[in-house]
């Protein structure tokens, strides 16, 4: 009813009725953020997407959690013109589509709503847009923004090539063992290249730091069981977070139509 093959929930293939029946004991859903951006010469445009799916949906399996159809566009004007493909929207637009889908959300009976992020310039836009939400929408509400990488031991799984101080990872070792190990059908190694390492001050527009659009080294040496270790590590991680959330009460519950009177409660001695 309503699930692949594989048991991940996906909220698009329900009918209304089947939905409303399964939202009286599921009122979570995982909200995906990818992007639609040039990923050098030997990865496709949808690595960002292919790699946050790829762990909210061994989430969905684990957990249960809806997951709602993916965001594949996201905040990508670093990748600037030079590279064709690239399809951004201003963070602005992105915040407002959050503000969106999540009342439509919140009509249908969820009330858990986890933002799971898959590229690192959609960070401003997620925040903002989540603590909108969490303003406008009322408080019985619970949302929060995470990137699939935020754990600091998925953080050094994905950097263990990075020599200190190298702020620009693109298309390199870890996202071309993503894919390798989910869509390898869409990779070409044969045209995978190896950029030198940069480091700067100023930000700068990826085509002002790399001719190919990979940043990073070791892009060469990416194998699918490297990228099996992460995303199923990081899957490990996001479902335990998952699982506390699905259990986790409001700590004091609020009416923000009502008069705010906050109490003060002097220490205790």
């Amino acid at each position: 009813m309503g699930q692949t093959k594989d048991g991940v929930v996906l909220w698009e293939e329900f009918t209304w009725p089947d939905l409303a029946e399964r939202l009286q004991e599921m009122k979570m859903v995982i909200w995906c953020f990818g992007t639609t951006e040039q990923h050098g010469p030997h990865l496709p445009l949808s690595v960002d997407t292919i790699d946050v799916m790829e762990v909210a949906s061994r989430v969905s399996k684990r957990t249960g959690v809806f997951l709602i159809p993916p965001m594949t566009y996201g905040c990508s004007q670093m990748h600037g013109r030079a590279f064709p493909g690239t399809l951004s929207l201003r963070p602005q637009t992105l915040i407002k589509c959050i503000e969106d889908i999540c009342e439509w959300l919140y009509n249908s009976g969820v009330r858990k709503i986890f933002l799971l992020n898959g590229h690192y310039g959609n960070y401003g836009p997620l925040l903002c847009g989540a603590y909108n939400v969490q303003y406008d929408l009322p408080a019985d509400l619970q949302i929060k923004f995470y990137s699939w990488w935020d754990d600091p031991e998925i953080w050094d799984l994905l950097t263990q090539d990075v020599p200190e101080g190298k702020k620009y990872i693109h298309a390199n070792w870890a996202e071309t063992a993503g894919v390798l190990a989910t869509r390898p059908d869409l990779v070409k190694m044969d045209k995978a290249v190896n950029e030198d390492d940069i480091a700067t001050q100023f930000d700068y527009t990826l085509e002002q730091v790399t001719h190919s659009g990979v940043c990073g080294r070791n892009a060469t040496g990416a194998t699918a069981e490297d990228g099996e270790m992460i995303l199923s590590r990081a899957a490990e991680v996001v479902a335990e977070m998952v699982e506390q959330m699905l259990v986790e009460e409001i700590p004091i519950s609020i009416d923000r139509n009502a008069p705010v009177k906050a109490e003060y409660r002097p220490p205790q001695a």
